[in-house]
């Protein structure tokens, strides 16, 4: 059987790893990643024209935030535009691509004086959406509600398989939970365990992060979310 790593974190973990297990995939979880949501900070959204989100984590905390689901919902990819349909945001509009293709959304969807674009986000975010926006004459608001914290090591099964070469594949989901593994992985002196590896990479910054890295077997999604990832995992059996 296939071995299948996901290291997404805990709340994103469901439903791909079942979507693998149905593919036949037996399935490891090793989130590199542990999600924690600020207190409630009362979000003003007085002046605020449209949320942005660059993540389903960002919805989860825009939820804990607000009642309001009132405002247009412009997203980075299928996956937070899913969390944000379920979150109840009516108007749902998804770049389906990176920071650079939600720029881009905002400029065909709003106007720069219609009013603020509020982002719900941790500390640390991907790209400059803010420099984007702001060259076009946009208000951007950035509010910090939750945390990424980066794992300390990896899980003792994890170690295990990895140094019996057991597992055949792993996905990753953006570049920052990659250089977190391989920082992982390096501390552990297991980098060349990965040789063989098949690296499912939800976009080419995710696979950029492996570099020149020997043996590996990188996989780029056509288009950065969870069915296209899916989609490429089902084609290389």
């Amino acid at each position: 059987m296939i071995i299948h790593l996901v290291t997404r974190p805990q709340a994103d973990q469901e439903p791909f790893a079942s979507e693998l297990r149905q593919l036949g995939r037996e399935v490891f979880l090793d989130p590199v990643f542990d999600i924690v949501f600020r207190d409630s900070v009362g979000l003003d959204l007085s002046g605020v024209q449209a949320v942005l989100f660059t993540s389903a984590n960002g919805v989860r905390a825009y939820q804990l935030n607000s009642k309001d689901r009132s405002l247009p919902a412009l997203c980075v990819g299928g996956n937070s535009a899913i969390a944000a349909r379920e979150s109840g945001f009516e108007q749902v509009y998804s770049a389906n691509g990176d920071v650079s293709d939600l720029a881009e959304l905002v400029r065909r969807k709003l106007k720069p004086e219609s009013g603020t674009l509020l982002h719900p986000a941790a500390s640390k975010v991907a790209g400059d959406l803010q420099a984007d926006l702001g060259q076009c004459g946009y208000a951007y608001r950035r509010e910090i509600l939750y945390e990424a914290t980066a794992s300390k090591t990896l899980l003792p099964q994890t170690k295990k398989i990895l140094k019996e070469n057991k597992i055949n594949e792993i996905s990753f989901f953006s570049p920052r939970s990659s250089k977190v593994f391989l920082s992982l992985l390096s501390q552990e002196n297991l980098l060349s365990n990965l040789e063989g590896t098949a690296i499912y990479c939800l976009s080419k910054a995710v696979a950029d992060c492996f570099g020149q890295m020997p043996g590996l077997k990188l996989l780029v999604s056509e288009l950065p979310n969870r069915a296209d990832m899916i989609k490429l995992i089902a084609s290389n059996k």
